[in-house]
């Protein structure tokens, strides 16, 4: 008899927590094995590797902050501990910081030369600000502004 792979994961998964097999997890279910991904917008215009690359790095968090060398370094700090050595803010050096709050003279040289995109202020709710900013009709200009505050991070 032949098993196959999520056949096997299912039934784990059920002697484990005790579920019913007739019950379909949509994380397991056969049927949306088949679906391809969507790519991202930006992927597919017509912009410059760099550029593109630059937004890319930033979605995977595969950049050059603070919150993300000191959390893969062998001198590890807490989360809060990863202050932003660009300025005096004592804010947590992430991604919401750099691009929508640092005021370090090149960043906000750099928000100054992006005035068409929309940056929300910074009462707004965490998770929604940096979305909102990244996620604007144009999304050149915001894979451009990106780029321009990820060259000042190599």
């Amino acid at each position: 008899m032949i098993i196959h792979h999520s056949s096997r994961i299912k039934r784990t998964y059920h002697t484990h927590f005790a579920e019913p097999l007739g019950i379909a997890l949509g994380w397991l279910d056969d049927r949306k094995r088949n679906h391809k991904p969507v790519l991202p917008i930006y992927l597919s215009l017509d912009i410059s590797n760099v550029i593109s690359s630059a937004l890319s790095c930033l979605r995977l968090c595969g950049n050059n902050f603070l919150v993300q060398r000191m959390r893969h370094n062998r001198s590890r700090r807490p989360y809060e501990l990863r202050i932003c050595d660009k300025c005096d803010c004592h804010s947590v050096q992430d991604e919401e910081h750099i691009l929508l709050d640092c005021p370090h003279e090149h960043l906000v040289s750099i928000r100054s030369q992006h005035r068409q995109l929309v940056f929300p202020p910074q009462y707004e709710d965490s998770p929604t600000r940096l979305g909102t900013c990244l996620n604007q009709p144009d999304i050149c200009g915001v894979a451009f502004f990106v780029a321009e505050c990820l060259a000042l991070f190599p």
